[in-house]
């Protein structure tokens, strides 16, 4: 399993893209993530659940007409398929999707921006003031987002984003 291996798949979802797949699934399903998941699974060579996930992304792309232009139960399968790819590289080798902490962090601190609120407010003013809560909480968003672009400006320096 060498760069052949990934220029392969590449190769393989290209040709299921010109054949089978429109521009809206393409964008919809994140299809050019498969190439992205197949250099990561190609990267570490001594990890036997990465060899199992290279087969079972050659079998996703092979099957990638009857998993994205078929029955919804299809579609669902084909986005549990991929998860668990993702899954796995993040779990285990931490390597994860784009804005992943940026996300998780404005989400996080925005809630801890609004908690921080709701105490200020009724320890204050003893009753709600939404002028101490949006303000809170748009600081904790703020915040948030900073330190997780930041976050994920390393990862993208170390090459563990997808």
């Amino acid at each position: 399993m060498d760069e052949n291996w990934v220029d392969k798949i590449s190769n393989e979802i290209d040709e299921q893209i010109d054949l089978y797949i429109s521009v809206r699934d393409y964008r919809f399903y994140q299809i050019e993530k498969l190439k992205r998941i197949a250099k990561h699974l190609n990267n570490d060579k001594s990890c036997l659940e990465c060899k199992y996930a290279r087969k079972e992304l050659e079998t996703i792309v092979l099957e990638l007409d009857r998993l994205i232009n078929k029955s919804g139960v299809n579609k669902s399968e084909y986005e549990k398929k991929v998860e668990s790819l993702l899954k796995h590289l993040k779990d285990k080798h931490k390597v994860f999707q784009a804005h992943y902490f940026t996300y998780t962090y404005s989400a996080t601190y925005t809630f801890l921006g609004a908690g921080l609120g709701l105490l200020l407010s009724y320890g204050i003013f003893y009753s709600f003031n939404p002028s101490v809560f949006f303000l809170t909480s748009g600081i904790g968003m703020f915040v948030g987002n900073v330190l997780g672009s930041r976050k994920d400006r390393i990862l993208v320096r170390e090459g563990k984003q997808i």
